[in-house]
């Protein structure tokens, strides 16, 4: 039988999605859930998830499915699956499957978000884990940056090193810059801002690169105009900006048919 998982997860510890194997693997996502899918289905049984997040990012919508045997599929999944998960791990909801669902294969896009901290003089420490305090920004310039990011191109220039890939094009659908209101229990600070990004896919670190982009544009450190040239280049080492951390990047959200 299989399920499809909706999950939610604090990156913060763990060592990305994907197990590793390695003789002391580190704690990852996917060990923690398989751990718990293996006591409830007695067998072990392997998740497929939407895509893999990197060491501390974030997820409030991540897609997995798996296969458990069909004598257990009155099991109260998602309540017995919380009850064995840590804290950092949630499972949202659990359903039946059709059997050739993949939650990789079968995704048409996905949603990531990435939060950038412009007060100097703190950061709240309920946010610390989500934001990248990089200082002020000019968010004029960076929703000028906006356009060039958008439509079917190569995104070489936006890939880190580390994953071989038969095409390095994606369709980045749609991205906005948001400001979050000023906290009313803050002293007055700099709003959070907060990046969404909606494509058919994304390369590896690809989201956190356009973040380091954008922040270089919105330190007036790079012209907007100038993106275009900059991602023609194919080559991540043209990119005059920093990958952004992973703390501040989570994956919202992952559409089927």
């Amino acid at each position: 039988m299989r399920l499809k998982l909706l999950l939610a997860y604090l990156g913060t510890g763990y060592s990305g999605w994907q197990i590793q194997e390695k003789p002391s693997p580190p704690p990852t996502i996917q060990g923690e859930l398989e751990a718990a899918l293996r006591v409830l289905a007695g067998t072990p049984v392997r998740a497929h998830a939407s895509g893999r997040t990197d060491a501390g990012v974030h997820a409030h919508g991540q897609v997995a499915h798996c296969d458990v045997p069909a004598a257990k599929a009155r099991l109260p999944w998602r309540r017995s699956l919380n009850a064995l998960l840590p804290p950092a791990i949630r499972v949202l909801t659990v359903e039946p499957a059709p059997p050739d669902f993949h939650a990789r294969k079968d995704a048409l896009r996905k949603t990531y978000v990435y939060q950038f901290w412009q007060e100097r003089g703190f950061v709240p420490p309920q946010l610390t884990p989500f934001v990248w305090n990089c200082g002020p920004l000019d968010v004029q310039s960076m929703r000028a940056a906006l356009p060039h990011l958008l439509g079917e191109q190569d995104f070489a220039g936006l890939q880190n090193a580390g994953t071989d890939m038969e095409s390095t094009t994606r369709h980045v659908i749609a991205a906005a810059l948001d400001i979050a209101p000023p906290c009313e229990f803050y002293p007055p600070h700099a709003p959070m801002l907060r990046l969404s990004v909606t494509a058919n896919g994304f390369l590896k670190q690809m989201v956190r690169n356009m973040a380091g982009l954008l922040a270089a544009c919105g330190q007036r450190k790079i012209h907007p105009h100038s993106i275009p040239a900059l991602l023609a280049a194919r080559d991540r080492q043209a990119l005059p900006s920093v990958t952004a951390p992973a703390g501040g990047l989570a994956l919202a959200r992952v559409e089927y048919p």
